[in-house]
C-alpha cells in the first residue's frame, strides 16, 4: 500500500526492488545459494569420506569470489550512478557488506573442507563420537543460511530475526562442542590431534554463524530501519 503525504506518493521501503536494485538483490540470492550448497556438499564429504568432493567444494570457491567481485562491480556502478539518492544509498551499501559477509562465509567453508583429510585418516571407531558437534554446528549453520534465503525471497524481517536466535543458539552450541571435546581428550589422549581438527572446524563454523548474524542485521535494517547493533538479543528491538 502506498503511503500519501500532500500530493506526494512513497512507496513503503524496501518492499520491492527493482532495475539495478533488483540486479544486487539477485545476485545476493544466487551467492546464498551457492553457500548452502557448499556447506552440504562438505558436510557430505566428511560424513563419507568422500575426498574428491571435498577437494571439489574447495575449487568451487573461486565462484564465491566471483560472485563477491561482481556484486562489488555493479555496486560501485549504482553508487556512480545514483550517489545522490540517500535512501538507495544506504540500502546499496549494506548489499555490500553483506556481499563481504557472504564471502568471508565461504572462506571458512572452505577451510572445513581442507581439514576433511586429516580427519578421514583417523580411527574410524572414534570417528562419529568426535564428528558430532561438526554435524550438529553445520546443521545449525544450514538453517541460518535458508533462512537468508527467505528473507531475500520474501522481504519478511520475522525470517530475520528467527536467523538471529539460530546464531545465538549456535554459540551456545559450539562452547557445549569445545568442552565435549576436552572430555572426549581427558578420556582418550590418542584423540588430541583428530580433536584439534575438529576444534579448528567449530572455530570456522561459529565464525560462519557470526558473519550469518552480521547479515541479519544488516537485512533487518533494510527491512525495517531498525539498527540492532548494541544488542545482544534481536527479540529485545521488537515492539
Amino acid at each position: 500500500m502506498a503511503i500519501h503525504t500532500g500530493n506526494i506518493t512513497q512507496q513503503p521501503r524496501l518492499h520491492y526492488f527493482d532495475g539495478e536494485l533488483g540486479c544486487l538483490h539477485g545476485l545476493l540470492l544466487e551467492m546464498t545459494e551457492l553457500l548452502i550448497n557448499q556447506l552440504e556438499q562438505t558436510l557430505h564429504a566428511l560424513d563419507y569420506a568422500d575426498m574428491a568432493l571435498a577437494l571439489s567444494v574447495i575449487d568451487r570457491d573461486v565462484r564465491i569470489n566471483a560472485y563477491h567481485a561482481k556484486i562489488e562491480t555493479e555496486v560501485r556502478g549504482v553508487l556512480g550512478r545514483h550517489g545522490s539518492l540517500a535512501n538507495d544509498l544506504r540500502i546499496v551499501l549494506r548489499i555490500s557488506k553483506i556481499a563481504d559477509a557472504l564471502e568471508k562465509t565461504g572462506n571458512e567453508i572452505t577451510d572445513f573442507a581442507v581439514r576433511i583429510p586429516a580427519l578421514t585418516l583417523q580411527d574410524q571407531t572414534e570417528k562419529p563420537e568426535l564428528l558430532t558437534d561438526i554435524f550438529k554446528i553445520g546443521g545449525l549453520i544450514k538453517i541460518m543460511l535458508n533462512k537468508m534465503t527467505a528473507v531475500l525471497e520474501s522481504r519478511d524481517s520475522n525470517q530475520a530475526y528467527k536467523l538471529m536466535h539460530y546464531g545465538l543458539h549456535c554459540e551456545t552450541q559450539v562452547q557445549e562442542g569445545i568442552k565435549q571435546q576436552l572430555a572426549l581428550v581427558l578420556k582418550n589422549p590418542e584423540l588430541l590431534d583428530p580433536a584439534l581438527d575438529v576444534l579448528y572446524i567449530l572455530k570456522a563454523l561459529e565464525r560462519c554463524s557470526e558473519h550469518c548474524r552480521k547479515i541479519a542485521g544488516y537485512l533487518i535494517f533494510m527491512l525495517d530501519s531498525i539498527d540492532i547493533r548494541g544488542y545482544s538479543h534481536a527479540e529485545s528491538i521488537r515492539t
